[in-house]
């Protein structure tokens, strides 16, 4: 164990670890209606995050009335119950039931990119389960590294980069995280962007969802200065609590020689192609995050202004 484990991170690692022991032996069934009523029950006690969540659906493009937006809220607490108790059972499984619960759709769109490399951007948000997606490519001999901030507790930060880098993945430190990326872009590796955190006062401003959204230039500047195809991946749970992952054609945004309009213009298509994905079916968003939290024009210091309307008219047909 690690040497910078306070006694609180050793009883919580050990607690993970029995938790980890029961889940493993429950059959997927009952695993998954558990975490549904687990679920339900935080949606039952926690009223910040309820609000949390209606307040993201309110003003969107998804036209949703008050009656659907409470239906819808439960859901998505459900779902992520569910998720958080099949993650868990996720990580620790051999390669046989991880192949049975994670279907992979769409690997020669990651086998395009990488023939169009020499590295890949590849862009994802909180949806469906980012674990399983992560695991199930990787298995599939399909791998990327993926950037993650450190968890506090050094043993289960060390224990769940172990899980996550078991099929060949990597994780990149949040720390220095640019830089380690762009040297293994170089190399010819893949890197895995989650592109829908708040970016408070460091983002720049793109439409998701019909609603301006503070968001991180890095994957599309990236993918801009290096000419470096984009890999939109998502996943999603099926009815039985299994999770299919689907790799979408990749594409790349032609440079016009204005890197803030390129970056601005891929961190647009990146966002749309998550927009189009929760369109499609928005229970699986992860809507207890708070994406809309920065507002243009309001705090201090102040937000990044709005893009330049005339870059919207100009941008390319959808990928």
């Amino acid at each position: 164990m690690s040497s910078d484990a306070r006694f609180s991170h050793r009883l919580q690692f050990a607690l993970y670890r029995g938790v980890e022991g029961i889940l493993s032996v429950l059959p997927w069934s009952t695993l998954v209606e558990a975490g549904r009523i687990l679920g339900t029950l935080f949606w039952l006690v926690d009223r910040r995050h309820r609000r949390v969540v209606r307040d993201s659906l309110r003003g969107t493009d998804l036209g949703l009335d008050e009656a659907e937006i409470r239906r819808l809220s439960r859901q998505c607490f459900a779902h992520f119950g569910a998720v958080f108790l099949t993650s868990i059972r996720l990580y620790r499984a051999d390669p046989e039931e991880v192949a049975r619960r994670v279907k992979v759709e769409g690997q020669e769109h990651y086998d395009a990119a990488r023939a169009m490399g020499p590295g890949i951007i590849q862009v994802s948000g909180h949806h469906g389960n980012w674990e399983a997606l992560g695991l199930g490519q990787s298995l599939a001999g399909r791998p990327t590294a993926g950037i993650a901030r450190p968890i506090r507790n050094p043993l289960m930060d060390q224990l769940l980069n172990s899980y996550r880098c078991r099929f060949g993945n990597s994780v990149i430190s949040k720390g220095g995280a640019v830089q380690k990326a762009l040297r293994m872009l170089r190399e010819g590796g893949c890197v895995g962007f989650i592109v829908d955190q708040d970016a408070l006062t460091s983002g720049i401003w793109v439409k998701f969802l019909g609603k301006w959204a503070s968001t991180y230039p890095t994957a599309g500047n990236l993918a801009v200065r290096l000419d470096l195809p984009i890999l939109p991946s998502f996943s999603w749970p099926e009815e039985d609590g299994s999770y299919r992952v689907r790799f979408d054609p990749p594409f790349k945004v032609p440079a016009s020689g204005d890197l803030e309009r390129d970056t601005w213009v891929a961190t647009q298509l990146i966002t749309d192609c998550l927009s189009r994905e929760v369109h499609r079916d928005p229970r699986w968003y992860f809507w207890m995050h708070n994406r809309f939290k920065t507002r243009p024009g309001e705090g201090n210091p102040l937000p990044a202004p709005l893009p330049d309307p005339a870059w919207a008219l100009s941008l390319p047909a959808p990928p």
